[in-house]
């Protein structure tokens, strides 16, 4: 078995384990640059105000680890750190412009920002389906200290599940790096899920029970399986591969022109995380 020390074995594991979860004859692109992204309703839901989403952290580039709201479990992303000068911002499509339940009639405003908020906004950010405005936590920041727009504040309240965030998971930039974050491989051999964390003798979904059942690593074969689960298993244990067809975000990161790899979720899909084709 691979161990702490045998890194070299250790990649080549997690080669093949990669090329088993995206098929063969998935060849990384020498000249792309990937990444991988985590969104989660629960999230959403109570997201501000949030001690980290002041003007000043979301612009910073260093990458830093969020407050673990849930506790340890297998497979945490408070694990992760995260670029929040990367991460999406989706601004929803009634909020900008203050109809329906921000109408003058709704139950949601006054917002929290005024028209010329909503003008800046509109020309840094991307657009997605819905008309929604898309932007990175870099061009947020500025936007949210030039007209005094405090996240942090509790006049935010009201907009959790109307600001939707998928955040960037800080890796280096490769298929490589991207894959280790999304299947949660990136801090070594020494962190695999095992049997007393979830129950890895489980069999995944198919395809993928037969194809991971092939890898010579017994102990990554046992961590994946759980995040290769079927979709009804995986509302209450482990995570189930959307593939590269559709992920719950994927109108948030098609809006700033990345293409979707390979997906995950988890639960009934309230959460989830995926690898993406980065724009040029």
């Amino acid at each position: 078995m691979t161990t702490e020390t045998d890194l070299g074995g250790w990649d080549a594991a997690l080669a093949e384990a990669f090329a088993t979860l995206l098929g063969d004859g998935a060849v990384a692109d020498p000249a792309a640059r990937y990444g991988a992204y985590y969104a989660s309703e629960s999230l959403d839901e109570f997201l501000f105000p949030n001690s980290w989403a002041g003007a000043d952290a979301l612009a910073a580039a260093e990458p830093r680890y969020l407050p673990d709201p849930d506790g340890p479990h297998p497979f945490s992303p408070w694990n992760w750190q995260f670029d929040l000068s990367a991460s999406l911002f989706r601004f929803d499509p009634d909020l900008l412009a203050a109809t329906g339940a921000w109408g003058e009639d709704g139950h949601k405003g006054p917002r929290p920002f005024d028209e010329a908020f909503v003008a800046d906004l509109r020309a840094v950010a991307a657009v997605d389906a819905s008309d929604a405005a898309v932007v990175r936590g870099a061009e947020l920041g500025p936007l949210l200290r030039r007209h005094g727009v405090d996240l942090t504040d509790e006049s935010c309240r009201k907009l959790n599940y109307w600001l939707t965030v998928v955040l960037r998971v800080a890796t280096d930039g490769t298929l490589d790096g991207a894959m280790r974050a999304a299947t949660f491989t990136g801090r070594g051999p020494g962190h695999l899920v095992t049997g007393h964390d979830l129950r890895t003798d489980r069999a995944a979904a198919e395809p993928w029970e037969k194809r991971l059942g092939a890898l010579s690593h017994p102990g990554l074969r046992d961590h994946l399986r759980p995040l290769c689960r079927s979709e009804a298993d995986a509302r209450s244990e482990g995570g189930f591969c959307s593939g590269s067809e559709h992920w719950p975000w994927s109108d948030v990161v098609d809006a700033v022109g990345c293409s979707l790899v390979m997906g995950w979720g988890f639960g009934e899909s309230q959460a989830g995380v995926a690898v993406v084709r980065l724009p040029a």
